[in-house]
């Protein structure tokens, strides 16, 4: 069975549970705590050379690492990833944008505010918020104009996405002016085998 090394409040890790759920994907959870360093340890290290989570590990012993190329690799092949041509290309290309464009804004004011830093870096979490003013429009006129970043169809780029959109909350951002984006998150909740960050109780 596939292994799932991750934490229990990662978005990243967050986007592989989605993605395993909704296909189907039986695996074993192997949760960290970070605050201990385990990922920075030397048996770690040896399989995740950017000594982050989540890795999944197969059942032949490989690990794949970060969490783009961890979606992309079980996504192919089914539904979520176009087989080839643009439809294909424009799948991938939300997943670099992610990266490149939302992630790190997205993430480090949430983790500041997580660690007690919010205030200390009132500066940093400003200019990341004028940044995403900008980076959250294409997301914006994507779901405008359909149910999913693709259109019709739900694909892989929604479950890059939709994790740390959906917690940015928690670093303050404001999502009242990106109504589309918020009726996204709906739509995404009712996907038959959605999962919470967190168990409810």
């Amino acid at each position: 069975m596939l292994k799932l090394h991750d934490s229990r409040l990662s978005g990243n890790a967050w986007k592989i549970r989605l993605l395993f759920a909704h296909l189907g994907i039986a695996y074993e959870r192997v949760t960290l705590n970070l605050a201990e360093g385990p990922h920075k340890a030397p048996g770690f290290v040896a399989v995740n050379r950017f000594h982050r989570i989540p890795v999944v590990e197969t059942e032949d012993g490989e690990f794949l690492v970060e969490s783009c190329a961890i979606l992309l690799h079980f996504a192919d092949g089914t539904p979520l990833l176009p087989a080839s041509g643009p439809d294909r290309a424009a799948a991938i290309e939300w997943l670099f944008y992610e990266q490149s464009d939302l992630a790190r804004f997205l993430t480090y004011p949430r983790f500041f505010a997580m660690t007690g830093q919010a205030e200390r870096q009132a500066t940093v979490i400003a200019h990341y918020r004028n940044i995403l003013a900008d980076a959250l429009r294409p997301v914006e006129r994507a779901l405008e104009r359909g149910a999913w970043l693709l259109g019709d169809d739900v694909v892989v780029a929604d479950f890059a996405l939709y994790p740390y959109l959906k917690l940015s909350p928690e670093g303050g951002l404001d999502l009242a002016p990106w109504p589309a984006i918020r009726a996204w998150f709906d739509r995404f909740e009712s996907l038959p085998r959605y999962e919470p960050l967190l168990p409810t109780l």
